[in-house]
């Protein structure tokens, strides 16, 4: 299958408001997001105009843990963010009412870009050699670390027997260099400089493991900036929709965007898609259930605006 699927169906969505419909007027946007290759998209809108043709003054906020998004949102320092579904349903649970307003990326079994990665050095050959290991996960409960814990409980270990240590992605090719780490659960692009590096091989697919085909990432915004900002909303949807159909048809300069943000550039993009529906949540609530991370019943089809 050709790489470039990744789009799979994205020439169907809605493109953004041509240029001659632009708005007169812009709202200033804060949008947070973490390193990671899944949010290049809303770098490209910034950087190619998509979003100020939306009316959106977009100022890109990264953030290093993207664990730390949610408590920014509820301040009013972001009015738009980046999260994984754990992120937000948890932070949903807490009482803080967010809507998910748009995916971000799909992580599919042909596609990994999502890898547990063991430091140079490290023996390791089956999952049972993780036992005693010193595991970098960006955000406890965050989506690597569910999902990691998921799988070694499929491989028939508990998760008990290893030490889950939060780390920061651009952090992690260091600490696995020191030694301070023994495996991290890594994204791109950071996974290239590790493995590119020497610091780290890749040791397993475990994301695909647990299932072929699902969202690993979306956006975020609170119910009430939603309910005011309808038209932002929209426009943010469109400027995303229309960045992903451009990355598309432009990868080589789109790798230079992430290298600029970035300072590297992942050799695959993510499988990027903006819409998302109630049951890409789905798996993570079932999940979510299993590992006792939800306190209060969370319905799917009340968190995705429609």
């Amino acid at each position: 299958m050709d790489r470039r699927t990744f789009l799979r169906g994205a020439s169907a969505l809605p493109l953004a408001l041509p240029a001659s419909r632009a708005f007169a007027q812009t709202t200033k946007v804060a949008i947070g997001y973490p390193t990671s290759s899944d949010f290049l998209p809303a770098l490209v809108a910034k950087e190619k105009g998509f979003f100020e043709k939306q009316g959106i003054d977009a100022v890109m906020t990264r953030v290093p843990l993207i664990n730390n998004i949610p408590a920014a949102m509820m301040s009013g320092d972001l009015q738009i963010g980046a999260a994984t579904p754990p992120t937000f349903l948890q932070a949903v649970d807490g009482g803080l009412e967010l809507l998910l307003i748009a995916s971000a990326a799909r992580h599919q079994k042909d596609f990994p870009s999502k890898s547990l990665v063991v430091r140079k050095g490290f023996k390791y050959e089956k999952p049972e050699d993780l036992k005693g290991a010193k595991i970098g996960v960006a955000g406890l409960k965050s989506s690597m670390d569910i999902l990691l814990r998921r799988w070694l409980k499929i491989k028939g270990l508990d998760p008990r027997d290893m030490t889950f240590i939060e780390a920061q992605f651009p952090q992690m090719p260091d600490l696995l260099r020191g030694g301070t780490l023994d495996a991290v659960t890594v994204t791109e692009p950071i996974r290239t400089i590790i493995l590119k590096s020497g610091a780290g091989s890749i040791a397993a697919e475990y994301f695909a493991e647990v299932s072929p085909d699902f969202m690993v990432t979306n956006w975020m915004a609170t119910g009430d900036y939603a309910k005011k900002n309808p038209r932002v909303i929209e426009g943010f949807r469109n400027a995303l929709e229309e960045a992903i159909v451009y990355v598309k048809a432009n990868e080589t300069e789109c790798r230079e965007i992430e290298k600029k943000n970035f300072n590297v550039a992942a050799p695959e993009f993510p499988t990027l898609v903006a819409k998302a529906a109630p049951g890409d949540l789905q798996l993570w609530i079932d999940i979510g259930k299993e590992q006792g991370l939800y306190r209060s019943p969370l319905d799917a089809s009340k968190l995705v605006l429609k």
